[in-house]
C-alpha cells in the first residue's frame, strides 16, 4: 500500500514538474521566440511570393542594367498587334543579361509574348521570317498581326572595343533594349522614312556607324544616281548630297528644285577641295546660302579643338536639331569646314535660319594647302555660318534644305566619338525633315567594371570602423546582455 502511494508521489511530482516546464518563464520565452520565428518565416514567404509573383525587383546593377527606358514603356504602350520576340538560343546558353532584358518586355504589355527558340532543336524556324542566317543569342521581332518581322543578330547588340596593350577586343557594351525596341517600331509602324544618297558626282561614303545608326531608327538608305535615273522616287522623304566631288548637272538641279517645290526635303554637306560646283553651288543660292572661298580656321579657344585651329566645334544656335545636343552639353566638331553666309535677296517665301556659327576671329583661307594656319593677306574675315536650314513655305507647301559645310562632320572618325555630338546632329537632322514623330534614342549600357578610389583618409576611416570600432561595439553590447542576464 504504501509503495503504491509513493508511486502514485512520484507519478505526480513527474507530472507536476512537465506541467511546471510549461508554465515556467524559460518555456514561456521559447515559445515567444518560436511564434516569433514561424511568423517570420510566413511574412518572408508571402513577401517573397509577392515579389516573385509581381517581378518586384530591385535593379542596384551600373547604368540600371536590365531596368527598360521611359521610350520603350511608352512604345509598349501604343503596341495594339499581338507580337512575339523569339530569343533564339540553344538550352544552356543564354546571355543572363539578354534573358533578363528579354524577359522584361513580356511585362510591359498583353500584346507582347516572349518566347526562346533552339535553333538546333528548330533549325528551320528562323527561316520562315529571315532571310539570312541567323547566330545564337540573336532576336527576332514578329507582329503576327501583319506579318512583319525584324531579325537583330547578335553582334547588333554587343559593342566591341580593342585593348592595344593586348591588341584583343572585349565588350564594352551592350544594345539590347535600343535594338528589340528598334525592332517593335519597325514591325508595328508601316510609315517609316525613306533617304535616298546621291552618287554619280564622286559623294563621301557614309561610315559603319551612321549607316548602323540609321538602320537602328528604321530609316531605309538607297542609292540615287539622277543622271540615269532621271527622277527622284515618289517615295523620297529626304535626299542626301554628302560632300560631292564633281558637279551636278543643269538638270539634276532643276530636278532637286522641282522635287523641293513639291515638299521634297534635302541635307547637304560639303567638301572645301572640291572642284568648282556652278550648277550645285546654284541650286544653294536658290535656297539663300552662299558658299564662302577656302576653308575656315578659328583664332577663338573653346571654338576649336586643341592644337587644330581647323578642326571647328562652331557654337550650336537654337533650334530643334541642336536643342538635345546643347542640353547634353556636347560639341559639334566639323573638320575642314567652308564658310557660309545668309544671302540678303530672297525671295519672300524663304527663310533660312543658322545651326551652327564661328566665332568673330574665325577666318577663312583662300589657300586651301596653306603652309600657315595664321591669318594672311587677302584671307576672308568672320564670323560664318558653318551650318543653316532654309525652308521656303509657298501654296502651303513646305520644305526644306539643311546645309553642313563640312562633310568631315559625318566622318567615321567624328561620328565614333560618344563624346561628340556629331551623330546626334545628323540623326536630328533626318528625323526632323523625315517628320518622323517617335525617335528612339536608348543608350547602349556599359559592362565594365569601374573601380572604386578611396583616398588615404577614407580607407584609415573604415579601416578603423570596420576593424576597430564595430567589433568593439559588438563586445560592449554582448557583455551589457550577458551581465543583465546574470542579474535576473
Amino acid at each position: 500500500m504504501n509503495d503504491l502511494m509513493k508511486n502514485d508521489d512520484k507519478d505526480k511530482s513527474f507530472f507536476g514538474k512537465i506541467k511546471a516546464s510549461f508554465s515556467g518563464r524559460k518555456f514561456k520565452s521559447g515559445a515567444y521566440v518560436t511564434m516569433v520565428s514561424l511568423i517570420t518565416v510566413v511574412i518572408v514567404l508571402v513577401i517573397n511570393l509577392f515579389v516573385t509573383k509581381l517581378d518586384l525587383k530591385l535593379d542596384v546593377s551600373k547604368e540600371g542594367m536590365y531596368t527598360l527606358t521611359d521610350e520603350t514603356k511608352e512604345l509598349a504602350k501604343t503596341i495594339k498587334d499581338d507580337i512575339t520576340i523569339y530569343y533564339l538560343v540553344q538550352a544552356g546558353n543564354e546571355s543572363d543579361i539578354f534573358k533578363k532584358i528579354v524577359e522584361k518586355y513580356e511585362t510591359l504589355s498583353s500584346n507582347i509574348k516572349v518566347e526562346s527558340k533552339d535553333p538546333v532543336l528548330y533549325p528551320n524556324f528562323a527561316s520562315e521570317f529571315v532571310e539570312e542566317e541567323v547566330t545564337e543569342n540573336s532576336i527576332i521581332v514578329v507582329n503576327n498581326t501583319n506579318g512583319r518581322a525584324k531579325y537583330v543578330d547578335n553582334s547588333d547588340m554587343i559593342i566591341s572595343e580593342m585593348d592595344y596593350n593586348t591588341y584583343q577586343s572585349y565588350t564594352s557594351a551592350i544594345d539590347v533594349e535600343g535594338q528589340i525596341s528598334a525592332a517593335l517600331q519597325y514591325v508595328t509602324d508601316t510609315n517609316l522614312p525613306m533617304m535616298y544618297i546621291l552618287g554619280g558626282h564622286g559623294e563621301i561614303e557614309l561610315g559603319d556607324t551612321v549607316t548602323k545608326a540609321l538602320e537602328k531608327q528604321n530609316v531605309t538608305t538607297k542609292a540615287l544616281n539622277t543622271m540615269t535615273e532621271g527622277k527622284i522616287p515618289e517615295d523620297c522623304a529626304v535626299l542626301l548630297i554628302n560632300g560631292p566631288q564633281y558637279d551636278l548637272t543643269e538638270d539634276e538641279v532643276t530636278l532637286i528644285k522641282d522635287y523641293m517645290a513639291a515638299g521634297g526635303d534635302v541635307i547637304i554637306t560639303l567638301d572645301y577641295t572640291a572642284e568648282k560646283l556652278a550648277n550645285f553651288n546654284s541650286l544653294l543660292e536658290y535656297n539663300g546660302i552662299d558658299v564662302l572661298e577656302g576653308i575656315v580656321f578659328e583664332a577663338e579657344a573653346g571654338y576649336y579643338m586643341a592644337n587644330y585651329a581647323n578642326y571647328l566645334a562652331p557654337k550650336l544656335e537654337s533650334h530643334e536639331l541642336t536643342s538635345d545636343i546643347k542640353s547634353d552639353k556636347k560639341y559639334v566638331i566639323a573638320p575642314g569646314a567652308s564658310g557660309l553666309a545668309i544671302l540678303d535677296n530672297t525671295r519672300s517665301s524663304l527663310t533660312v535660319t543658322p545651326l551652327l556659327t564661328t566665332s568673330d576671329k574665325a577666318y577663312s583661307k583662300i589657300n586651301t594647302n596653306p603652309s600657315t594656319a595664321s591669318k594672311e593677306e587677302g584671307d576672308i574675315e568672320g564670323p560664318f555660318y558653318i551650318g543653316a536650314i532654309a525652308t521656303d513655305t509657298y501654296d502651303n507647301v513646305t520644305s526644306n534644305m539643311v546645309v553642313y559645310s563640312s562633310a568631315y562632320l559625318l566622318d567615321e572618325g567624328m561620328t565614333s566619338i560618344s563624346s561628340a555630338g556629331n551623330l546626334d546632329l545628323f540623326l536630328n537632322t533626318v528625323n526632323y525633315l523625315s517628320g518622323k514623330e517617335s525617335t528612339l534614342s536608348i543608350r547602349t549600357r556599359s559592362v565594365q567594371q569601374e573601380q572604386l578610389s578611396v583616398t588615404a583618409g577614407s580607407f584609415y576611416l573604415w579601416g578603423a570602423l570596420l576593424v576597430v570600432i564595430l567589433p568593439a561595439c559588438i563586445i560592449v553590447v554582448g557583455i551589457v546582455v550577458v551581465v543583465r542576464r546574470r542579474k535576473r
